[in-house]
């Protein structure tokens, strides 16, 4: 979150915008896990959150990688560093029952953003340019899922609608004009690679997929492509596994019923369901690995990209067996980077770009009811004046058809009036935008003359 502002600096709301949260970057996996919230956690939160703090606009992004809240608030003063905290201590206080958040948990480096560094990072959030994963796709959709959510808990008001539809304009903007999605990289490829430490041969390997979600899918699309000695889809709904596999038209899909005996037969197991506990324990491990050492197969490679994991740490102290978590993938990432790194300059300057559009769009709410005001004001003038020379014995034949007319004329000339008002506006910049404004209200924020 650079400290960054567009190129005009306007009189406007940014202010009032804020961030705060956790992400990849500032946290450990622990401590994400420990925030994360379900979508329908994230709905009571920004209902509760609302109606505690007086705040009409939040969202919401929790994931594997993050869980930030966005919003704005009229009252710009009280967006103190504490104050953020408080917000974000109530939030998951409230409703994730699930972890207890500790004093030590929280101090975990919660970070917070206002004004334009917030505005900057959502647009970087939703591009995919705060990914772990810099330009993956999946983001943007979570960002939208977001976006819904907050909808439907009533908490997307103008600003936050308007900031958040910018942002996904930015995104899109990006993806289509930079190379930086055109190269496959994902937390599910990682996945894939990361198997190559089994064998540099994966058609030689046999793949256990846990999961039917879309991290499941491209997983498994992307191993199927290299014909591997057998892929196994496993899902606590084998309907759900079962679709996949005829979508790939490669593999066989199954349920969690016999669980030990499918890890008992693979090389390689990646887990990315929903579960919100664990999927996987060493009991199963331990029970896979009595089988396992009868069929003389290799070490055992767990690849846990799901948040919540769904691998228990423990199941490491298995001998032969090697965990690899979300953390873990980040070397692996890094390593597909290169190419999408040299795309990055171009989409800052698409960043830049479309922050100066919001800048305008900012700086005319804000002086809305001044033009407002502004056209009332030539409005009821243009009328009065017209009124009285209607009154006049020599415009007394005058028919309907000539008054509409005249009546239309003096409508169009009121509105080309605002319209050179709020043009001159939007092309001021700093000082000249303020004294502006101090000249328009002096003429116009008041009753016209009689």
């Amino acid at each position: 979150m650079t400290n960054s502002s567009p190129k005009k600096p306007r009189l406007d709301h940014s202010s009032e915008f804020f961030c705060v949260g956790h992400n990849h970057r500032t946290a450990d996996i622990e401590t994400r896990e420990a925030y994360y919230l379900t979508p329908e956690q994230v709905e009571l939160a920004l209902v509760a959150t609302s109606k505690k703090f007086g705040l009409s606009e939040l969202a919401m992004l929790s994931t594997c990688n993050r869980c930030e809240v966005f919003g704005f608030s009229s009252a710009a003063t009280f967006l103190s560093v504490e104050f953020l905290h408080e917000i974000y201590e109530f939030i998951h206080e409230t409703v994730n029952s699930k972890s207890k958040i500790g004093p030590d948990l929280f101090r975990k480096t919660p970070y917070t953003s206002t004004g334009w560094d917030a505005i900057r990072h959502t647009f970087h959030v939703a591009a995919s340019l705060d990914s772990l994963v810099l330009g993956e796709t999946q983001i943007t959709g979570q960002f939208k899922d977001a976006i819904t959510i907050a909808r439907n808990a009533g908490t997307l008001g103008a600003m936050l609608g308007r900031l958040t539809q910018e942002a996904l304009g930015t995104a899109k903007k990006i993806r289509t004009e930079t190379a930086i999605g055109r190269h496959r990289v994902s937390i599910s490829h990682a996945a894939i690679d990361l198997a190559r430490r089994a064998s540099s041969d994966l058609s030689t390997l046999s793949f256990l997929i846990l999961g039917a979600g879309e991290m499941s899918r491209v997983a498994a699309e992307y191993a199927a492509s290299y014909k591997p000695r057998r892929l196994v889809i496993a899902n606590r709904t084998k309907e759900k596994a079962t679709t996949l596999v005829e979508q790939l038209n490669f593999g066989e899909a199954h349920g969690h019923d016999q669980l030990s005996s499918l890890i008992a037969h693979a090389d390689v197991v990646i887990s990315a369901t929903s579960a919100s506990e664990f999927v996987v324990m060493k009991s199963d491990i331990v029970t896979a690995f009595k089988t396992r050492k009868n069929s003389r197969l290799g070490p055992l490679f767990l690849i846990d990209i799901a948040l919540p994991r769904d691998i228990d740490p423990k199941c490491s102290e298995v001998e032969g067996v090697y965990l690899f978590d979300i953390d873990d993938l980040k070397s692996v990432v890094e390593a597909h980077m290169d190419k999408r790194r040299e795309a990055v300059v171009e989409a800052e300057h698409i960043v830049t770009e479309r922050m100066d559009n919001f800048s305008q769009w900012l700086g005319l709410q804000k002086m809305a009811p001044l033009i407002s005001s502004s056209s009332k004001y030539f409005t009821d003038t243009i009328l009065k004046e017209a009124q009285k020379t209607f009154a006049r014995e020599n415009f007394s034949r005058l028919d309907d058809d000539q008054r509409k007319a005249i009546d239309a004329m003096v409508a169009a000339m009121a509105s080309r009036f605002t319209s050179d008002i709020a043009k001159t506006l939007r092309n001021a910049t700093g000082d000249e935008t303020q004294a502006l404004i101090s000249a328009l209200k002096a003429l116009f924020e008041k009753d016209p003359s009689p």
